[in-house]
């Protein structure tokens, strides 16, 4: 895949498409045979860890090479959002899942606030 393009997801899905019934590890598992294999997690001031390089970076200094939502249709704590970055430092690909909804945590409010999808 060409470092531009965004993968294509299960079903006819792409990447931004808005969710389907699809699991949490579904999507987990075809980002990481897309080559997405690196898990980062957020900090609390809204930056993201790079498992690789482990620096912290601001969330917007991110590459988003997709976006996948899950809604939580009958439970808003269901409510995430996995996102496929690419480090800016090391060029490492992985992704991060976040809550988003009155629920969501500070870290991830921090990050998403910070993310232009």
């Amino acid at each position: 895949m060409a470092e531009h393009e965004r993968p294509d997801l299960a079903d006819g899905q792409v990447a931004g498409a808005p969710s389907d019934n699809t699991t949490l590890l579904v999507i987990l598992r075809q980002l990481g045979d897309a080559g997405w294999t690196a898990d980062f997690h957020a900090t609390d001031d809204g930056g993201l860890r790079c498992p690789r390089c482990g620096t912290v970076f601001p969330a917007a200094t991110f590459r988003v090479d997709a976006v996948r939502r899950l809604e939580g249709a009958s439970d808003p704590a269901d409510e995430q959002i996995v996102l496929a970055v690419t480090c800016p430092d090391c060029g490492v690909r992985g992704t991060v899942v976040l809550g988003y909804g009155p629920n969501a945590s500070d870290a991830d409010t921090a990050v998403l606030a910070q993310i232009v999808l």
